[in-house]
Parts: structure tokens; sequence; C-alpha cells
């Protein structure tokens, strides 16, 4: 018989081996895990084009939909969302009070690894010398009475960019960039232009403790007269600075999801606020259940590892019970191995039906709206380093440090985390109530968003921006950060290891 000690190890690491998770061996489980989490956003094809001619009766939601949110909400409409001091709060604090109350709040101050920032706000001048020939994708609008957020966009790079906001121009926007993957096939944490200006921020900043940051982004325009995002929501903790301009920001909480009409079918809302569509079911923290599930099949591989040398120490040794031990750690590692390739035929049979993934491909934009969320994983583009595109901006003088670059964040269109509402009809409360009547009893926040103001937005809340812009136009930075489910402790803010033990084996110095 085996010692009891030996038995009560065995079985811990045979329970821990399920809840812990490690960093995959298998680079397809980080890849296919980022942020569907990510998942591919798929495109909403069937969606009804024409919002204003019909009363839609139901949101769209999975006859199975649960709402299980029990984050904090908005207690009456025309809320307006609380600023507070940076100078009041720790990241202890601020966990405990916003972050894990799921509570959408402004800091009004600096944060000190931030002030690199500063150095942006006035002019272009820094960010100018700072950047040389990086590329980006910038929406375009057709007129100025018109939205951003329809699809259209062209390459230039980013010094022309600038120029045209130094002349005032209004009809192009910078939004988040494709991001790349490297060479484990993990996402990249920011996209090339935001590479070339990485030494002014900080890859995490101290108020946010220790969940951990998904992407990093730069928000640029010259709307004086305000242009609107469209009303949607994304998957990820955002803590939004602005720089420049003045954001003003329409918020609606997790708990009315199925009053907002999304273009996606809703499945689920995750405690934490974090919403899964029919199709595209996470967890809580964001992971895609087969990367999950791989992940913790190869965790349990190496504890089952551990645990067959020691049996096999035992056995050496001439422990009682080791040859128990032994067999049961073997039997453990099969079983282990088994799991883990199962999971890589999982993925390995999603890849091979990508050519049949014909709506998740295209521009991530919504015709109507302009979506934050950034779309990774199952279906990638390779694009030649020296690839042209169509358009007044092209540039063909592009410079070849690859043969290609693999997007695993990529822009789609018809997003199903956009509501299908227009702006102009959810500012009129008759047709409001005429063509989307469960919107009319949703509880709407408000707050606007100076210079030098930062708001932090928990995952999956609503909201609609419209930014105005200044003399040097609108500037805005951002992080996104994997969503927490473990709200009660700072040091630990996930029920697993996934996210941490990425980045830990990444970034950490």
């Amino acid at each position: 018989m085996a010692n009891d000690n030996q038995k009560q190890k065995l079985n811990d690491i045979i329970s821990n081996a399920l809840s812990k998770i490690e960093p995959s061996v298998l680079s397809v489980v980080l890849t296919n895990s980022n942020g569907n989490g990510n998942g591919k956003r798929k495109r909403f094809c069937d969606a009804d084009d024409d919002g204003l001619s019909k009363k839609f009766k139901d949101p769209e939601s999975s006859p199975s939909m649960s709402n299980d949110y029990n984050g904090w909400t908005v207690p009456s409409p025309k809320y307006n969302i609380p600023k507070i001091s940076v100078a009041d709060m720790t990241p202890q604090n601020f966990y405990k009070d916003y972050i894990s109350k799921r509570r959408p709040v402004v800091l009004k101050g600096k944060l000190q690894d931030l002030n690199g920032l500063e150095k942006w706000k006035t002019n272009n001048d820094h960010m100018k010398e700072r950047t040389g020939k990086e590329q980006v994708m910038v929406e375009i609008r057709s007129n100025e009475n018109d939205s951003f957020g329809r699809g259209n966009e062209i390459k230039m790079s980013f010094h022309q960019f600038l120029q045209l906001v130094k002349k005032g121009d209004s009809m192009h926007y910078l939004t988040t960039q494709d991001v790349e993957a490297n060479q484990d096939g993990q996402p990249d944490l920011m996209a090339p232009l935001m590479k070339a200006l990485k030494d002014d921020f900080p890859l995490r900043p101290e108020m946010m403790g220790n969940i951990i940051p998904q992407n990093i982004n730069l928000w640029m325009g010259n709307n004086k007269d305000g242009a609107s995002s469209g009303l949607h929501h994304d998957y990820h903790d955002n803590l939004y600075i602005v720089l420049r301009g003045r954001k003003r920001f329409r918020l609606y909480s997790p708990a009315d999801s199925e009053k907002l009409y999304s273009r996606g079918k809703l499945l689920k809302v995750h405690p934490n606020g974090r919403i899964n569509y029919e199709g595209e079911e996470t967890t809580a923290y964001g992971a895609d259940l087969k990367s999950d599930a791989a992940a913790k099949s190869a965790q349990a591989k190496e504890d089952a590892e551990q645990m067959l040398f020691e049996a096999e120490q035992a056995v050496k040794n001439g422990d009682p019970g080791a040859e128990e031990q032994l067999e049961r750690a073997e039997e453990m590692l099969e079983e282990a191995m088994d799991s883990l390739l199962d999971a890589e035929m999982d993925s390995d049979g999603d890849d091979d039906n990508d050519d049949d993934d014909i709506c998740e491909e295209d521009d991530f934009f919504d015709e109507d709206n302009n979506d934050d969320e950034r779309c990774e994983g199952k279906r990638e583009k390779y694009l030649d380093d020296d690839e042209e595109e169509e358009g007044p901006f092209s540039v063909a003088d592009k410079e070849s440090t690859e043969t290609s670059r693999r997007l695993v964040d990529k822009t789609v269109k018809n997003p199903d985390n956009f509501s299908k509402i227009d702006i102009q009809i959810l500012d009129d409360n008759t047709q409001l109530e005429k063509l989307y009547p469960e919107a009319s009893h949703a509880n709407d926040a408000w707050c606007d968003i100076n210079v030098g103001d930062i708001l932090y937005l928990p995952a999956s809340w609503w909201h609609e921006v419209t930014s105005f812009g200044g003399e040097s136009g609108h500037l805005a930075f951002n992080y996104w950060f994997h969503p927490p489910d473990s709200v009660d402790d700072f040091e630990n803010p996930y029920s697993s290891n996934f996210w941490s033990n990425d980045y830990n084996l990444r970034f950490a110095k």
C-alpha cells in the first residue's frame, strides 16, 4: 500500500492538473486563445441592413442565453460616472473598489509611470521623430456628416497621416492596428507603430496591479464637431487616456446586454461581464474553451511527468507502495497525453475548415459603427512586406525585413459586438421606443473625458464614444487587459494562470 502522504500528494496533483494552467507547449493554444479569447469576431452575415424600416421586436439572443453578470450596474438613467483623484488611489484600493466590482470610473491626475505620454500632448513632433516608415490602416468617411465605422480603410504611412491631421483633415481616423504573431504563433501586444513609441510608456501601468495587458493602441483624428464610434462593447478591460481634445462616453452595463440589440446572437454574460456569442464561448477570463482545455492538458502532462519521476525514485529506494504509485503515475501520464493529442487534433480540425469561414474575413468595422475590438486567431492572413494596397495613399517603397508577416489580429466587418441601433435613433426616444423598444429600458451613464483624464472601463460595458478635436485634433492612448474573474484576490486576479504565465514567459524581466 502506498504511503498516505504519497497518496494525498498524488490526489492533489491530479486535482490541480485540472485547475492550473501553464504556458502550453502548443503554439496554437496561445494563438487561438488570445482574445476570443479573442477569437476572430465572426461577421454577422445575415444582419438586417435596413434597421430604420422595421421594428426589431426581440434582440438577438440564444434560447439558452444566460446573463450571470453580478458586477456594478447603472442605478438610474442619465447617471454621471464619478471622478476620483489619482492621489487618493493605490493599486490595491483601485482593484478592490473598481476593477473587482466592474465599475467604471474617471481618474483625475497623472499616473507617474505614464509621464512619457506628456511628449505627445502639444504636437506631433516627438511621435514623428520616433517613427519611420510604419504603415497604418486609417478609416475614411465619405463626408463630414457621415460617421466612422463603415469599414472603409486605406493604407498609408503614419507620417502621411500626421500630415493630414496637421492640415485639419476630418475625414480620416486612426484606430487600432493589426498585430503580428511572433515565431511561436503568439500575438504581439502592439502593432509596429506602437512598438516604435514603446519607450514612452510601460507595458503595464502600476495602477492596474496584476491584471494582464492584451493590447496597446493609439486613437487619433481631427473632428472638431464630434464624430461617433457607434454603440458597441469590447472584450477587455480598458484604460483610456485622453491626450488631446475631448471624448464623451455613453455607457450601459453588461446587465442590459439583452436590451441593446447586438448584431451577434447573445449566448452568455459571465459574472465579470465578459460577453459570449453563439458559437464563440469562452471562459470568464476570455480564453477559448478548446485552448483552455489544451493548456490544462499540457499542465497535467507536466504534473504527471513529475509524479512519474518521483515514483521511479521511490521504487529505486524500495519505499512502501512505490509500485502502486508508479502504476498510477503512468496511467496519469497516458491520460494526459491522450488529452493533449485530442486538443491538437481539435485545433488542426479548426485550421482545416478555415477556408469555409467566409463570414469571418474582411474588414472589422461595422457598416454603422466603429469597433475597438481586435480579432485574432483562427484564420491567419499572410501579407508580404512589400505588398501594395490599392488607394490614394498606397506606399510602394516600403522596405522588406522579412519574407512575410503573419497577422493574427485582423479587422473584420459587422462584428457581433456592435448594436444594430443607429446613433441618431439612440438619441430619439420616440423612434427608439418604436424600433428598438427594449433599449428604452436600459439605464445609460455618461462622462466627459478631457485632456489628462483617464477612464477605466470594465470588459463588455457597452459604450458609444464621440470625439471632439481641438487645434491639433484629438488623441487618445489605451491599454486593453484580459478581464479578471477572481474578484477578491488582488495578487491573483484570475481563476487560472493562463494569461499570467504567458505574459511572464514573454515579458517579465
